[in-house]
């Protein structure tokens, strides 16, 4: 926040006037978000110019609202094409930023996961403002929000605690995040008495309750509490202000409205209840809300982050006696109100009671409570939007022009769905002819490994416990190929047998180190303990064999695992000692191979090539040895080199390869080697803040998504797939597992850094 707030007062700076989609629903439609929406763009307007706000209008029913022509588009809640089509609108529109309202019940998909398919589909920058901010989020809930993050420049909140929960419970980088409260309108107080002649209260103590209503308002628990209160104060009226919320309506009807009516007949209160079920519009809303001596928040739900009720009490000056959900907590500390526990009828009596009698106490808090609010003006808030959507163009703006008219500017979502077809009762088939999984082919231990790496980084990142049981799998597949002495047999058919050539001595390798990479990857990321205890042991086994491993992609690979062992266990000394003697053996190498115009390991270049610098910046992490550092980033400036021309990387291609003195092979390019790129450029990135390093991992990660030299996507979001290389008649046809755990591992990377500012290695 501090960083934009030193901006406040230079809005002379902005030097275009932006254009500003709002994403949510949209007034007509009876929604809070609705409301704030239009309060916020109001406010903005006064900064940006008039008219300079459209809208994208989320629907919940097929009856159509009569919006108005700043309504670029609509989407229908449950229908994904509307969303897709409605990112294609905002694409070609003139609009400068988007400005996304975001609550899990809005949208349609899984905890309302549609709209991440809208978010990867847009080319404009997103700031996201988190209506809800859940302290124990389902999994689906968590990777909803995880992924909208990904796709926001910032997210604002409205409160604090969110900010805490969003780096605590998401690991969320907390340089993402804004807080900026929600908006109340510039209203000066009046003493109540004013309002109470207008609406013929006179004479009566005025207790409000308004917004909508619905079960989770917990008004039953004022109802109950209000005999003791009307037996000391006669003159008390409380008021109940609001329609019912139009889902609840829509499902139940008035049912919670007549049970309410119900309490009040059973308690013989109908002189001092007053339901007004009306939606009434800002100025009727002002004149209850002035007329008020006391509000009333008895809610049920104490996740809730964000209260426009609370807020715009505040904001009138009023003293609030509520439940201590999340928002309240915050915002009604220092005498502000009076928090009482949730369902506790007795304690709001006591809490009424005392603030009727002492109008002095009342008066306090209700001037603490108009301190804060003025704070929160919608003039004020507005200014800060304006500057965060600034910054969000002036980011997009840096990234340079866009070349690459076909690329997804931001991350895609994480679809696990074509590793699931791939993966059976025992293991992950190799190959797919097209998107069909090849029997034939049978499994690896290789793609076991792959495949348990990308999966317990997705369990880290999301917690999602519907991966674990692949975890399981693999790991299983992994144990049952773990030999007697340590070493792992690869290929197995589809009849369970493994069919290893005995003599093959470098599969034989590069199969250990995989497994050690996958091993070490569960042990560091896997958030089960029984997985996370089985991974370790099969690891420890096979540790002792790092150091008779010969060939270079064996010992890159034994590293990776390693480096993640090695964040578990610091202190392990075998595992240092393993590590270092990798390093060496590739420094070796590169001294056996390496001349002024060919800095590499080997005289080739074949597949997975930065795997071997990758290793080496493991060891200078893990080591602290500069000389490792100042080795692997003139062998990654080498392949950048040899790889990235006219923009985009163009990879060895396994039709030939690239010899030293030769020419290199441009087809038959695999997503081994552009995955790779994506880990090792971030890793460089991390290790040396050169940002050349970020900008090229960002290029080798687009390779995937067509800044390739063929202009051709080779990743399917809606399956997860990813096609298995570039050949000279165009993208492969086959989907097969090591492509596409390739492209998921890269994904999640990225999703690491985005998110958390860090990769899973470190």
């Amino acid at each position: 926040m501090s960083a934009l707030t030193t901006k406040i007062n230079n809005l002379s700076a902005l030097h275009k006037r932006l254009r500003v989609a709002y994403v949510g629903s949209c007034l007509p439609r009876r929604c809070g978000i609705a409301t704030f929406t239009a309060n916020l763009n109001k406010a903005v307007e006064e900064h940006l110019g008039k008219n300079s706000g459209v809208y994208i209008a989320l629907n919940d029913t097929t009856e159509d609202y009569v919006y108005t022509t700043r309504v670029l588009g609509q989407i229908e809640q449950d229908k994904l094409t509307d969303y897709h089509a409605a990112a294609a609108l905002l694409n070609s529109a003139d609009v400068d930023v988007v400005s996304l309202q975001h609550e899990f019940g809005l949208f349609g998909g899984a905890a309302g996961n549609y709209i991440t398919e809208f978010l990867s589909r847009v080319e404009k920058p997103v700031v996201t403002t988190l209506h809800t901010v859940l302290e124990k989020p389902t999994p689906e809930q968590r990777k909803a929000l995880i992924e909208i993050a990904a796709f926001s420049h910032s997210l604002v909140v409205m409160n604090r605690l969110a900010i805490d929960i969003l780096i605590n419970v998401y690991q969320i980088n907390a340089a993402k995040i804004q807080l900026i409260p929600h908006g109340v309108p510039a209203t000066p107080y009046l003493d109540p008495l004013f309002y109470k002649h207008q609406l013929g209260f006179a004479g009566r103590e005025i207790i409000l309750t308004f917004g909508f209503l619905s079960p989770n308002k917990g008004l039953e628990v004022m109802l109950r509490a209000l005999p003791p209160v009307v037996k000391r104060h006669p003159q008390v009226l409380y008021i109940i202000l609001g329609v019912t919320h139009p889902v609840v309506k829509k499902q139940h009807g008035e049912a919670y409205r007549k049970s309410l009516k119900k309490i009040v007949d059973e308690l013989n209160l109908h002189k001092h209840v007053l339901f007004h079920n009306e939606f009434v519009d800002d100025e009727t809303l002002d004149r209850y809300l002035g007329a008020a001596d006391l509000v009333v928040c008895p809610y049920h739900s104490g996740e809730q982050i964000t209260s426009g009720v609370l807020s715009i009490a505040l904001g009138r000056g009023k003293a609030v006696i509520s439940t201590p959900y999340l928002h309240a907590r915050e915002v009604l500390a220092n005498g502000r109100g009076r928090l009482v526990n949730f369902k506790d009828h007795a304690g709001f009596s006591a809490a009424l009671c005392e603030l009727l009698a002492d109008k002095a106490a009342r008066e306090a808090a209700a001037k603490s409570a108009l301190a804060l609010g003025q704070k929160m003006t919608w003039d004020k808030v507005a200014r800060q939007y304006t500057l965060l959507f600034e910054d969000a163009v002036q980011a997009a703006a840096a990234t340079g022009p866009r070349a690459w008219k076909y690329l997804t500017p931001t991350l895609p979502a994480v679809n696990l769905q074509f590793l699931r077809d791939l993966t059976d009762d025992t293991g992950i088939i190799q190959h797919s002819l097209y998107s069909v999984a090849l029997y034939a082919h049978g499994y690896t231990t290789d793609d076991a490994a792959r495949a348990l790496v990308a999966c317990t980084h997705y369990h880290n990142l999301f917690y999602a416990e519907p991966v674990l049981p692949l975890i399981d799998r693999y790991l299983a597949f992994i144990l049952h190929a773990q030999q007697k002495d340590g070493w792992f047999a690869n290929f197995m058919d589809y009849r369970r047998e493994f069919i290893d050539l005995e003599d093959d001595r470098e599969h034989l390798e590069d199969t250990l180190g995989r497994s050690l990479w996958g091993l070490g990857a569960a042990v560091r990321l896997c958030q089960s303990d029984e997985q996370n205890l089985l991974a370790q042991k099969i690891f420890e086994k096979s540790l002792p064999l790092v150091e008779r491993l010969s060939y270079t992609r064996a010992l890159a690979y034994a590293a990776l695992g390693l480096s993640s062992y090695l964040q578990s266990f610091p202190r392990a000394q075998q595992a240092r000692e393993g590590l270092a003697l990798i390093a060496e053996r590739l420094l070796v190498f590169y001294r056996e191979h390496a001349v002024p115009e060919w800095n590499w390991f080997e005289p080739f270049l074949t597949y997975d090539n930065a795997r071997l610098t990758q290793a080496l910046l493991l060891a200078s992490h893990h080591l602290s040895r500069e000389d490792y550092l100042a080795t692997s980033l003139e062998t990654l400036n080498f392949l950048t080199k040899a790889l990235y021309h006219e923009g985009y990387f163009d990879l060895v291609g396994n039709q030939g390869w690239f010899f030293k003195g030769g020419q290199k092979a441009n087809f038959g390019q695999q997503p081994l080697d552009a995955g790779a790129l994506v880990e090792t450029y971030l890793l460089a990135y991390l290790l040396s803040n050169k940002k050349e390093y970020l900008e090229l991992c960002t290029a080798s990660f687009q390779w995937f998504l067509g800044r390739n030299r063929l202009g051709k996507t080779l990743y399917f979001p809606e399956s997860g797939a990813c096609a298995d290389g570039l050949d000279k008649h165009g993208v492969s046809k086959n989907r097969g597992a090591e492509s596409t755990i390739t492209f998921l591992t890269a994904l999640l990377h990225l999703y690491y850094w985005e998110l958390r500012n860090r990769s899973p290695y470190l």
